[in-house]
């Protein structure tokens, strides 16, 4: 399998994963699928299924069923985590983030059924979900003169749904929230199934007015080769090289040149990670565009986002809608 295996004239690689489990228990080639996709979740070569992974199985199938029900009832719910310009000094844009209301488990992070979505193909539905409640409370935002847009997460798994793409579409032109209000961040560590697919939806979505970020820049192993080969509007700079880019040298001049890199790319930088009023100050200074972390603000329901949003309006100049990058 280390080699490559040469089909209609293309060299083709294989990985290898897979899962063990125990042949007398019930249902084994189930648990041993189960444990070979935990295994490839978590990049390793294989897995061996264990009774609490049975236990992880069972809350995994509840969830699945449960989806549809969370869906129609309102139980998935949409967080805001603020982003503030760092030229007009104001929160202009938020993430959103996903969270499931489970009646009997509580609120569950997105890291407990995400990965499990992705793997069973359901993400569609949820992503949309998410979009669909970001476009309405931004319409409300903008009702009440907050002028605040957002970004949804978008996986990698989605880039190769035509179904994904004609909805999602669909969803923003009747929403009436301009199209350059949206951005789409897909991660720079995410692993595109097709490459030139992903990359032909993303450049739809870019001409239709959608603005692209790259999460998580600088966490993946092909930092420029993504620059060059997205349509990229916005780089998310990692927390990990931010949160103490005022005390750390490496960090500053990294941060520092990937600034000014986006900037000659005609790209915005958006900083993650702040926790300090130094780190804050240090990104001002170099001129990032957006920071976003908990000294912003945490992430919080659509009315505290409101309340938080206006605190930073100027008091007698309206904020000007975000334009496109």
């Amino acid at each position: 399998m280390r080699s490559p295996f040469d089909i209609a004239g293309r060299r083709l690689g294989v990985s290898l994963t897979f899962g063990v489990a125990d042949c007398t228990i019930a249902d084994p080639d189930s648990h041993a699928a189960h444990a070979a996709a935990s295994a490839k979740r978590a990049g390793k070569l294989w897995r061996l299924h264990t009774q609490e992974a049975g236990a992880a199985i069972n809350l995994e199938l509840d969830l699945l069923s449960e989806l549809d029900e969370a869906l129609r009832s309102g139980n998935i719910a949409v967080l805001y985590q603020p982003k503030l310009n760092l030229v007009t000094r104001r929160i202009d844009s938020v993430e959103a983030l996903v969270r499931w209301n489970h009646p009997k488990r509580g609120l569950l992070p997105p890291d407990c059924f995400i990965p499990l979505f992705e793997e069973r193909g359901r993400l569609d539905e949820l992503t949309l979900a998410v979009l669909e409640q970001a476009m309405d409370d931004a319409k409300r935002w903008h009702s009440d003169g907050l002028h605040i847009a957002i970004a949804v997460n978008i996986s990698a798994a989605v880039l190769t749904s035509e179904n994904f793409e004609t909805r999602a579409l669909a969803r923003i032109a009747h929403s009436g929230l301009p199209a350059e209000q949206v951005t789409f961040e897909v991660t720079e560590s995410a692993h595109f199934e097709d490459t030139a697919e992903a990359i032909a939806m993303l450049e739809r979505f870019r001409a239709a007015g959608i603005r692209i970020s790259m999460d998580d820049y600088g966490t993946g192993q092909s930092a420029l080769n993504y620059l060059k080969l997205l349509p990229l509007s916005e780089l998310k700079i990692d927390r990990m090289f931010v949160a103490q880019v005022h005390t750390d040298r490496g960090d500053a001049m990294l941060v520092r040149s990937t600034v000014q890199l986006a900037h000659e790319l005609g790209l915005k930088v958006v900083a993650e990670g702040i926790e300090e009023a130094a780190c804050l100050d240090f990104l001002t200074e170099i001129g990032c565009d957006h920071a976003q972390g908990y000294f912003v603000g945490r992430p919080l329901a659509a009315n505290d986002l409101a309340a938080l949003a206006a605190a930073t309006l100027p008091a007698s100049q309206p904020p000007p809608l975000v334009s496109a990058a």
